[in-house]
């Protein structure tokens, strides 16, 4: 069995976190920013310095695989970019075991090296333009480009300007789905993000499928006044109304599914004055479950809830939506390899769900997908305190080489 270079692996994925990194852990590489780009480029180094071919394509998709092969490759990767105030292995960490294993096989003059291609998504987070997996989009030939050609960023900003500002045209991106058809699978290595691993034990999960994501935007519309002059009984409040409707979710969600989540991540009040009544609340929802049913029966009650609210309160609501992930579940042969990869390491590996998405999600409608699991401590993610032990990250690696064999030998 050939190993992966466990200090390597480590040594390179600290060498990322320091990218966009500070002194209390934190890992800030918003996509298209420049630490992003940094990033990226620092990841095409190191594909080359391993003796492979680094490629960037048009949607900043960095790719590496071994001069002169031709494929269909078998992808395996990860995304690059993170979450504001992130951590260091989300994303990184499968693109990162990514480059360990292509370079172990190359290194040992394995003839597999010549069937793998190992990717870093662009942009899978999602912060930055309010919907997400733009990299993975863009390679299979879905990404919505009218909606980005007329989009603004989180801060306002035109998303046209803030990709140019990238070296990144809008137009362009499509071109990266010409790459599509030399890809013949993907597995996709992350940490959990959730602490079902960390809790029961588990070395190595073998994940079963993606949850879907439901995004939409709700601005509540009320009446501007003076806090203190206007009664109680006599306000339209704005404030008030989205609070009601938010403090009411969690109900909802366990009366329709207590495998379900939702979630309100951000609310702003118009104007935002300390005495001034809300005349506008603006804020987001999330749901997320394996079955779209159980999605729209959420979102359908909530709406159903907020209406009657803003009814009661003098006020109105308007929805918008922003983006629908639909649920991913992994392809059988890929998951019986990943499956097979675990046991010849010595471990009975456990089959989950995933509750956070990913861009295996969005590969999964067009070739054999599959994904493997390490545990997060404490179930912790999107955080500076979000960390796995280096032997779990080294046992994920491992893994992901042998259920790369066992995946290539099932698939041709």
């Amino acid at each position: 069995m050939t190993d992966v270079n466990g200090d390597r692996l480590v040594a390179d994925l600290d060498a990322l976190s320091a990218i966009g990194g500070g002194a209390d852990g934190t890992v800030d590489r918003l996509a298209w920013s420049e630490p992003d780009l940094t990033g990226r480029r620092w990841f095409a180094e190191r594909i080359r310095a391993a003796g492979l071919e680094p490629r960037i394509d048009g949607a900043l998709n960095v790719f590496g695989r071994l001069p002169g092969s031709t494929g269909p490759w078998l992808l395996t990767g990860s995304h690059l970019d993170s979450v504001p105030n992130g951590g260091r292995l989300d994303g990184a960490y499968g693109a990162v075991a990514a480059l360990e294993v292509l370079r172990t096989l190359t290194e040992a003059g394995d003839p597999l090296a010549e069937q793998v291609e190992i990717v870093g998504f662009a942009d899978e987070e999602g912060v930055r333009f309010e919907f997400g997996l733009i990299g993975s989009l863009a390679l299979v030939g879905e990404l919505d480009v009218d909606r980005l050609r007329g989009g603004v960023d989180w801060h306002g900003v035109a998303t046209r300007q803030v990709l140019a500002a990238a070296g990144c045209d809008v137009e362009r991106m499509q071109a990266a789905q010409q790459h599509r058809p030399s890809i013949k699978a993907f597995i996709e290595l992350h940490i959990e993000q959730g602490p079902r691993m960390d809790v029961d034990g588990i070395d190595l999960a073998v994940v079963t499928g993606i949850v879907g994501v439901h995004r939409q935007r709700i601005r509540v519309i009320g009446t501007q006044n003076h806090a203190g002059t206007t009664p109680i009984k006599l306000r339209h409040d704005a404030g008030r109304a989205a609070a009601r409707a938010a403090s009411e979710l969690y109900e909802l969600v366990l009366a329709a599914d207590r495998d379900a989540v939702a979630n309100i991540g951000s609310m702003q009040f118009v104007p935002g004055g300390v005495n001034v009544i809300p005349g506008a609340a603006e804020f987001t929802l999330e749901v997320r479950h394996l079955e779209e049913r159980v999605v729209r029966q959420i979102v359908e009650a909530f709406t159903s809830r907020l209406n009657l609210i803003c009814a009661e309160e003098g006020c109105r609501a308007e929805v918008e939506f922003l983006s629908w992930v639909p649920p991913a579940p992994m392809d059988a042969t890929v998951t019986a390899a990943l499956d097979q990869a675990c046991r010849e390491l010595g471990r009975q590996p456990a089959r989950l769900s995933s509750g956070a998405g990913h861009d295996a999600a969005v590969l999964s409608r067009h070739v054999p997908t599959g994904m493997l699991f390490v545990p997060s401590v404490g179930g912790v993610s999107h955080s500076p305190s979000e960390t796995t032990s280096d032997e779990h990250l080294i046992l994920g690696t491992q893994a992901l080489l042998q259920g790369i064999r066992a995946a290539a030998a099932r698939i041709k």
